[in-house]
């Protein structure tokens, strides 16, 4: 699934891979199933609306686009578990995840956000990331072919984008963690990465306009996947707000925590590797 393409270079690469995408009946994961598709991928989508997913499904026909679906809630492992098997029933294999099923909610200040609708936000974003990362990663892992699962972060996972929001924030920061820890545990032929869109145009967003247009997005998004990325980013803007984190990050440090000769004493990585040779060696 990997390619460095040119500017304008038909993406073949993708050609009868199959994709499969959580939510993808709406907004960005609709913008992916048609993008992925009109490339000659086989899209399968798993959405928990009957009505999206038939209209999602009819329109991406039309399209031309090869398209199965099935009715999906992420929040229930069982669901995913579904969801993989008529994957692999279908077409015999999974080439791509994208677990793009996302939901906001617990809006206001912490001390005035309904917990209840935090907890659907986090077994949504988090947990149904989760649950697609375990279900299909294991399966890929058998399959023993290259493959890829992106997982649908935000602008909000690098840096506080939209205020009131903790429960939002919060899941897509745990999603950008989820997303590195699967990423160093996989073996090499799965590739994971992380898509950060910043304000993309869907469903989610609500009535609020001047956001990116879900079909732009989804085209920057095809194009870093083909060459490669593991960070799908699109808002060249969020580097202020990036770097503003990182440096204050950085002060942090060299005020009260400078690099030193030896400095590694205390690095979790080499204590881990030392403590293994030491027991390899008994």
């Amino acid at each position: 699934l990997r390619k460095t393409l040119k500017k304008g270079q038909e993406m073949d690469e993708f050609r009868d891979k199959v994709v499969a995408i959580t939510g993808g009946a709406t907004g960005i994961g609709f913008a992916l199933a048609k993008a992925f598709g009109e490339e000659g991928a086989k899209i399968l989508i798993g959405e928990p609306r009957q009505e999206k997913v038939d209209e999602a499904v009819k329109n991406l026909r039309a399209l031309g686009v090869e398209c199965d679906s099935t009715l999906l809630d992420v929040t229930e492992l069982a669901s995913v578990e579904h969801f993989a098997e008529f994957a692999w029933q279908r077409h015999g294999k999974v080439d791509m995840l994208i677990n793009n099923a996302g939901i906001s909610g617990a809006r206001g200040l912490l001390h005035e956000a309904d917990l209840e609708e935090a907890h659907k936000v986090f077994d949504v974003n988090f947990f149904g990331v989760w649950h697609g990362c375990s279900v299909f990663g294991q399966r890929m892992i058998e399959q023993g072919t290259p493959a890829a699962i992106y997982n649908l972060g935000s602008e909000n996972s690098l840096f506080i984008a939209v205020p009131k929001s903790i429960a939002y924030v919060a899941s897509k920061h745990a999603v950008l963690g989820l997303s590195e820890s699967l990423r160093d545990d996989l073996p090499d032929f799965i590739q994971v990465g992380t898509i950060f869109p910043g304000y993309v145009d869907t469903p989610l967003t609500g009535n609020a306009s001047g956001g990116m247009n879900a079909d732009e997005f989804a085209s920057i998004v095809l194009t870093q996947i083909a060459a490669g990325e593991h960070f799908i980013v699109s808002h060249g803007h969020n580097m202020v707000h990036i770097e503003k984190r990182y440096h204050e990050i950085e002060k942090a440090y060299s005020t009260y925590a400078p690099r030193y000769p030896g400095d590694d004493e205390y690095d979790v990585r080499k204590l881990i590797a030392d403590h293994k040779l030491r027991k390899a060696k008994k």
